[in-house]
């Protein structure tokens, strides 16, 4: 079997796939380093940046990735809870209370800030568990590293069987406000890449992809949903970008 670790390649986050018996297969970019570098809001990103000043956007930046992370790593605990909505919610305050990642970042300065909104998130798919949590029977896999022969990898938020019988691919967002799905279209080329990755890996087709996006605002997350036609679509776009990225850093061929 295969293993797989971060490395980095132009500064830039990378995947090196080896085989079983040693030979390097390759090292490919990550599926967000190709969608950072081709993206076509750079300019957007700036203005936002002037407009609200360097010290702000660093701050909502640093506050979106953190608390992502940890709202992510509760969520994995939370689903391999057992038991009451009540006692996996009590299970997953125990563990979280010990866990390295979830604690990463207690000696920061705004350490706290970012555990308790982390944590803010992740309720709001709690008190929503009917639309989230309960849907989900089993899960396949969790934060688990996929590559394709096409020449990308990444770190999969979520594959799960559902309680109607389908397979999905679901990815965890978060944000200061409600998106439009104007705004989305990368996490749909996104989600779409790591559905043909798993099935590349597994040769199980998943059904389709989620977006869970739970933001600032409001109470209730938005869930965004694709089709198999919705990916074959992102997919190709997906492949687009890539093909730009290779072009950008030749040696990436």
């Amino acid at each position: 079997m295969e293993s797989i670790v971060r490395v980095e390649k132009h500064g830039l986050r990378h995947y090196q796939v080896t085989a079983e018996d040693g030979t390097i297969i390759g090292t490919y970019p990550s599926i967000t380093t190709v969608l950072g570098e081709t993206s076509d809001k750079t300019a957007g990103l700036a203005k936002w940046r002037k407009r609200v000043g360097e010290a702000e956007a660093k701050r909502i930046s640093e506050l979106s990735m953190n608390r992502g992370t940890i709202m992510h790593r509760l969520v994995e605990l939370y689903k391999a809870t057992e038991g009451t909505k009540q006692e996996r919610l009590e299970e997953l305050r125990t563990q979280a209370s010990t866990d390295e990642e979830v604690n990463q970042y207690s000696n920061e300065e705004n350490g706290a800030i970012w555990l308790a909104s982390g944590w803010e998130m992740f309720m709001k798919f709690y008190f929503n568990s009917s639309q989230f949590f309960d849907r989900v029977k089993k899960v396949i896999a969790a934060e688990n590293f996929l590559w394709s022969k096409q020449g990308y990898a990444g770190t999969v938020d979520n594959i799960s069987e559902m309680t109607d019988g389908s397979v999905l691919v679901i990815d965890y967002k978060n944000s200061r406000r409600a998106k439009r799905e104007e705004w989305v279209q990368d996490y749909f080329v996104q989600g779409s890449s790591y559905f043909i990755a798993y099935w590349e890996r597994s040769g199980q087709k998943p059904d389709g992809v989620e977006i869970w996006i739970a933001n600032e605002e409001d109470s209730i997350p938005q869930i965004f949903k694709l089709t198999v036609d919705d990916i074959k679509y992102y997919f190709k776009e997906f492949q687009r970008r890539l093909k730009l990225f290779k072009e950008k850093y030749p040696d990436e061929k």
